[in-house]
């Protein structure tokens, strides 16, 4: 029920691709935090000591933030006290502003981006960007430019981390049945010939070639497809495109023994089926699954995501994590200036070397990554192996349409339905729970 407080943006075009979060979790530690550096000038804006209330929607753990931000925002400004707060029972933004209070400094995933808007906490950063000098050519531009469309035309916030999508494979399973390994540069087609090779019995275990993080395959979906028109509210699913990106689901159950494995997981395979039972040769699913899951007992490798045929060379969208000051911050200069930092090379270089996707692409920042984990010597750069697709649009109205297509997947790979007659269906039903949703 959407039932908040309405701005313009509200319901307008607010947000863009989504879902979980993505950078979702902290993952390994570089060995050590950037270093701190000489104290700030005290006549800079921003130097003066604050006391900051951070908030995040995505239900990180305080342990998560400090160890990815909380602890090197500390170290290098040691005379701002930060505090953070995270979502829960009683924690939500709604509830954070009826109790008065304050937050001046806002981070979420980009598929968390739209409900945080809902609330008109958002403040445009173009100016305080200008005031604080900082340089945003380094970032990557598709993260820019998706912002921008977020802020409807203005900068309510600016990228820090990124995630994007990757193809997992398990050695073992590829050895077991002499196929040769994924490589970077492969097509769906590609996938779905391994897959038909690999889904088979061997003793009691019933193996399947390829699993699917299913929300994320749609929402950083190459082919960079919204599900709601951002000005009619009308769901945009039933064309071509996303006929192409439904045939996966199709062409999973054309490998013998796929539609079975399915039947019995009441679902498709995903991240369980290929980190926990094993029974998975192939994962597709965000690049840092390796730094959110216990892998310890997984040969795995990865390699970079395959293309569509119909889309040669179009490579999935990033998801990155923005960081924004609030409208109501009375320290918006020392919010601003945690940004600048979070933005330096200094921490780019820190977190890249950690494992996580960096949003610049300075060669010292890019060419560190993942050095200082213990995946160094995996194929983990395979997730900056090309450029990334254009990020999707996205509107508080997605929730409707996701439900309408992932209700019907199962039977798609079935064989039950096909995807003229889901995308139809869907449409349909996700135009009455978009309809249901702006009455109320």
């Amino acid at each position: 029920m959407i039932k908040r407080k309405r701005t313009k943006y509200g319901c307008a075009l607010i947000g863009l691709t989504a879902i979980v979060m993505l950078n979702g979790c902290s993952g390994d530690r570089p060995a050590a935090e950037p270093a701190a550096n000489q104290p700030v000038d005290g006549k800079a804006a921003g130097a003066e000591a604050a006391q900051l209330v951070i908030y995040s929607g995505s239900g990180w753990t305080e342990e998560a933030f400090n160890e990815k931000f909380g602890d090197a925002i500390r170290k290098k400004f040691p005379q701002h006290t930060i505090k953070y707060i995270q979502r829960a029972k009683g924690t939500d933004y709604q509830d954070l502003i009826t109790a008065g209070q304050p937050i001046d400094i806002i981070w979420e995933s980009i598929g968390n981006f739209a409900n945080m808007l809902q609330y008109n906490i958002q403040t445009d950063m173009t100016a305080l960007i200008k005031k604080h000098n900082i340089d945003t050519s380094p970032i990557e531009p598709t993260m820019l430019e998706a912002v921008k469309v977020m802020s409807d035309g203005k900068m309510y916030a600016l990228p820090v981390v990124n995630n994007t999508l990757s193809l997992y494979y398990n050695k073992d399973i590829f050895d077991k049945f002499g196929v040769p390994y994924p490589k970077d540069g492969m097509t769906w087609d590609d996938v779905f010939e391994l897959n038909k090779k690999l889904t088979r019995v061997d003793g009691s275990t019933s193996y399947v070639g390829l699993g699917l993080s299913q929300s994320h395959y749609f929402d950083i979906n190459p082919l960079s497809l919204a599900k709601v028109d951002p000005k009619t509210f009308k769901p945009i699913i039933n064309n071509d495109k996303w006929k192409v990106l439904l045939g996966t689901y199709s062409r999973l159950g054309e490998a013998s023994g796929y539609k079975e494995k399915v039947q019995e997981l009441k679902g498709i395979p995903g991240v369980t089926q290929f980190v926990k039972t094993k029974d998975t040769a192939m994962l597709a699913g965000l690049a840092n699954m390796h730094m959110t899951q216990d892998v310890s007992e997984l040969n795995w490798d990865v390699v970079a995501y395959p293309t569509f045929k119909e889309a040669p060379n179009v490579h999935p969208q990033s998801y990155p994590t923005y960081f924004g000051v609030t409208a109501s911050s009375k320290y918006q200069d020392q919010g601003m200036q945690i940004i600048k930092y979070l933005l330096s090379e200094e921490y780019q270089a820190w977190v890249s070397r950690g494992g996580t996707l960096p949003v610049v692409k300075t060669a010292a920042v890019v060419n560190g990554f993942a050095q200082d984990t213990k995946f160094k010597d995996k194929n983990v750069k395979s997730a900056l192996y090309s450029s990334f697709a254009p990020i999707s649009v996205k509107t508080i109205y997605d929730g409707p349409v996701t439900t309408a297509y992932s209700s019907k997947i199962t039977d798609l790979t079935l064989g039950k339905i096909d995807v003229n007659t889901l995308l139809r269906e869907a449409e349909d039903e996700a135009a009455k729970g978009i309809e249901a949703l702006r009455v109320k």
